[in-house]
This record gives structure tokens, sequence and C-alpha cells, in this order.
């Protein structure tokens, strides 16, 4: 069975495979379709079929001791309900205040640093190609039935925290979850951070998120704030 069947069986989910485009041709097939959805209501999503994924979903399964993802995803999205994800970054700040102070220049400003704004509006998948610059097997886009963006990675096994965090994104920012691999997410922002000390925050916040986003993709926290400001595309990275 290929890998795309086996998906199938989890989910009866619309999508589409993708076989063939360039970043440009990719990033313009999703903003079409993210508007269609709007107006349809549902969310569309770049997902890599691959085994690493498929098993993820396995794990989740078995730990949770059913065969249904739904299960899942009706579990987690009760429990993020009950959760801030405020607290959840204050509590990271207290438990790894000596880790940030580290990462961060306290004199640190936009002028440290020559920002590149000019393709911070312009969207570009990363995820669903290879180092060669070509699309990957089994990439997808499902029509995820949601109006609410953050549903998304409930759908596909995220945690309750991680659903509460993403939750409070799409509020803030209209951070939308726009690519997903077994370790990697990709993120649509419709209202990017546009100043710097937003940005500074927000790295904490990501930070908080995603453990390796620092030393794995960004040397500092203050080159991730860089890398948010004004940008309409965030990545993740669990390695």
């Amino acid at each position: 069975m290929s890998n795309i069947d086996k998906f199938k069986k989890l989910y009866n989910f619309e999508f589409e495979k993708i076989k063939t485009g360039s970043f440009e041709e990719v990033s313009e097939k999703y903003l079409a379709t993210y508007k269609d959805g709007k107006e349809k209501g549902y969310t569309p999503v770049f997902l890599t079929v691959d085994e690493y994924l498929l098993k993820t979903f396995e794990i989740s399964m078995k730990d949770e001791n059913t065969d249904n993802m739904i299960d899942i995803f009706n579990k987690n999205l009760e429990k993020a309900k009950n959760i801030n994800p405020i607290e959840l970054f204050n509590k990271f700040i207290e438990q790894n205040a000596d880790s940030i102070k580290s990462n961060v220049n306290e004199d640190f400003t936009k002028n440290n640093y020559e920002i590149n704004d000019s393709n911070k509006n312009n969207l570009k998948f990363l995820t669903i190609f290879n180092n060669e610059g070509n699309l990957k097997d089994n990439v997808i886009l499902v029509k995820v039935p949601t109006i609410k963006p953050y549903e998304i990675l409930a759908y596909f096994g995220m945690g309750s925290e991680g659903i509460a965090t993403v939750k409070y994104w799409y509020e803030k920012y209209g951070a939308v979850p726009a690519a997903i691999t077994y370790d990697e997410i990709e993120f649509y922002v419709e209202r990017p951070v546009l100043t710097f000390e937003e940005a500074k925050k927000l790295a904490i916040e990501q930070y908080a998120f995603c453990y390796g986003l620092l030393w794995e993709c960004y040397d500092t926290l203050d080159e991730l704030a860089s890398a948010i400001y004004k940008n309409v595309h965030w990545y993740f990275w669990w390695s």
C-alpha cells in the first residue's frame, strides 16, 4: 500500500497530489487555495506523506490506545481550551532565564543587522522541496475541514500546549500552519510583526515552542528576531 493510500485510510479529507512546480508556483497555488478555503469553509495545508510522518501518526494512536486520529484531535483540542499560552511562555522564561539572557544582546536593535526586507513578503515553502530544489515525493495539498487554522495541528497529532500556542499566534498574527512534515512546520503569517521590539518578544515565544530553533536554525534570539521581523513566513524544525 502506498503512503498516500495509508493516509487516505486515516483521513477522509479532500486533497490534491502536487507533482511539479517551482517555489513560486507552489506558493501561488497555496495562496489561491487559501483564499478559496476562506470562502468554502476549509483550510489548506501541504503535507509530505513519507514513512516518518505516517510513523508519528502510528505512535500517537498507540500512545492514546486508539486506531482513529480523530479521537486524538478531539482530546487534544478539548485539553487546549484550558491552557493559557502566556502562562506557558512566562514559565519557560523563568525556567530558562540564563539561556535566554546569554542569547540576547540588551543593546541590540534592528540597526545592528543589515536586514533585507525585500523577500519577506514572498511566501517560499522550503519543507516540500529537497536540497536540490526538486519537489519531494508524496506531497499533497490537503483541504482540512475547518475555518480555524490552528486546528490543523490538532488533526495531525500536535499536543494540547502546542495547539493553544498556535491558536494564540493565529488570533494575534494570523499565523496559519501551511506546510507540515514529520519534524517541520511552516506558517503563512497574514499580519507579520512590524516592530522590532515585538519581534524580540515573539522570538522568545517561538524558542519556547521549538527549543531547537536556536543552534539548529539560528545562533541567537537576536538573529531569530531579525528573521521574524516583517516576515510572512515562519519556520520550525524539531531535530
